[in-house]
């Protein structure tokens, strides 16, 4: 499936601007060292050509703006349009975990690239079903309780996006004691029943919840433990690597114009697509589901990795359904598997860069040339980019490797205060290109 093309002609270049592309080169492949690559099937479909359509005017990874509209999408079809993984159902829930950096991830620009189109697709639809603030599990299923003296009319809103740019905080409550937010987002994931047994019980008996979360990798893995992984919270979501894209000073975003006529698009086949049941697949796309079934069922990755990405599979249906009914189609074809799955590719391998690809020398010094002239204390080496998984010994070999090829400098900083002992710190030169 083809969708047309906008192009958008380059502004006219600035006296001076030969030396500024190329530091704003240089600065934004540094931040996209540790990406893996990208299928650029990905965009093989209609979000994608809405992205294409806005993101040359957005600093964000296409990537993440792609996996923000995701996550609306699925939310605003509702609960009729479905897919079927053997004997359940499964709602078009998708919960991108966008990781980046903090200032080179650029995550919050790129819910404002797709938030200006959902916006104008919905104005309703942003104050009334899109949230932040997820605290516990009884919060979250009070949104859906049945209150005593109500009845229950089938004409409830249950849609709810959550979007969480500040994720860390959500993972530090689920680690208090007694708090039930893991168990029900378990089941929200699943598009059923919140309800609680606790002392203030609420019963909820439908739900469908899209939540994006924002989160830099070096959080993420220090406050992430072994047993929120076993737990299975993370396998419902999403991950997803992104980073700045491009350096774009002078931005004031996509034009209005374009932005209104996407999202008028956008709603005509929302509309469409909500009336839609149970999305099968077509005949064309039977084999392909074959040969993903056994690729996302093949258990070959690391297993931190393994846990994190081992509803693969599902997902890959969930993404391709969204696709389906964007296009209107009561069946799930070939091209919509093949954008759905090059994007759980891009999960897998984002999974991959976050907690196995660290292990590599040339990904610890992008790390470290990101922090520019701060650098970073070995402290901040062990804790922040391995997450403390990884024995000193291995670590110091690493930094040494690093010192000795000329790619990174070994010095000290003394304290703000000037008093006490210098703290060792390392820095490193921006790399040359990607890897």
């Amino acid at each position: 499936m083809t969708y047309p093309v906008r192009l958008v002609h380059p502004a006219p270049i600035p006296p001076g601007a030969d030396e500024f592309e190329a530091k704003a080169a240089a600065a934004v492949a540094r931040a996209r060292a540790w990406l893996p690559t990208l299928d650029e099937t990905v965009f093989d479909c209609y979000l994608g050509h809405v992205v294409r359509q806005i993101e040359p005017t957005s600093e964000a990874d296409p990537v993440a703006i792609l996996a923000s509209l995701l996550c609306f999408a699925g939310v605003h079809l509702g609960r009729d349009p479905h897919v079927r993984a053997g004997d359940d159902s499964h709602p078009l829930l998708v919960w991108p975990l966008v990781i980046g950096h903090t200032n080179t991830g650029k995550k919050g620009s790129s819910w404002s690239a797709a938030k200006r189109v959902i916006a104008d697709t919905d104005a309703e639809f942003v104050p009334s079903n899109i949230k932040a603030g997820l605290a516990s599990g009884e919060g979250l299923a009070q949104r859906f309780a049945i209150n005593d003296e109500d009845e229950d009319t089938g004409t409830r809103d249950l849609r709810l996006l959550v979007m969480e740019p500040e994720w860390g905080g959500v993972m530090a409550k689920m680690k208090r004691e007694g708090n039930s937010l893991s168990q029900v987002l378990r089941a929200a994931w699943e598009g059923g029943d919140l309800s609680t047994l606790t002392v203030n019980a609420r019963i909820a008996p439908e739900s469908h919840v899209g939540i994006i979360a924002h989160i830099t990798p070096d959080e993420f893995r220090a406050k992430l433990s072994d047993a929120d992984m076993a737990g299975g919270t993370y396998n419902r979501f999403l991950p997803l690597a992104v980073a700045w894209s491009k350096a774009l000073p002078e931005s004031v975003g996509a034009d209005p114009n374009l932005v209104r006529s996407l999202a008028a698009g956008l709603a005509d086949r929302l509309a469409a697509g909500a009336q839609l049941g149970a999305l099968d697949l077509a005949e064309d796309a039977r084999p392909l589901w074959r040969a993903l079934y056994l690729e996302f069922n093949t258990d070959t990755h690391h297993p931190k990795v393994a846990q994190f990405v081992s509803r693969a599979l599902p997902y890959c249906k969930r993404i391709a359904g969204i696709h389906a009914a964007l296009d209107g189609e009561p069946a799930i074809h070939a091209a919509h598997l093949h954008a759905a799955a090059a994007l759980v590719r891009y999960s897998i391998d984002s999974a991959r860069a976050l907690f196995v690809d660290t292990s590599t020398p040339a990904k610890l010094a992008a790390w470290i040339a990101e922090a520019g002239e701060t650098g970073r204390t070995k402290t901040e080496i062990t804790k922040g980019f391995f997450g403390g998984n990884k024995p000193n010994d291995e670590i110091a070999a690493m930094l040494a490797q690093l010192v000795d090829a000329g790619i990174v400098t070994h010095g000290s900083r003394q304290s703000a205060s000037g008093k006490g002992r210098p703290t060792g710190v390392y820095t490193a030169r921006a790399p040359d290109r990607t890897t």
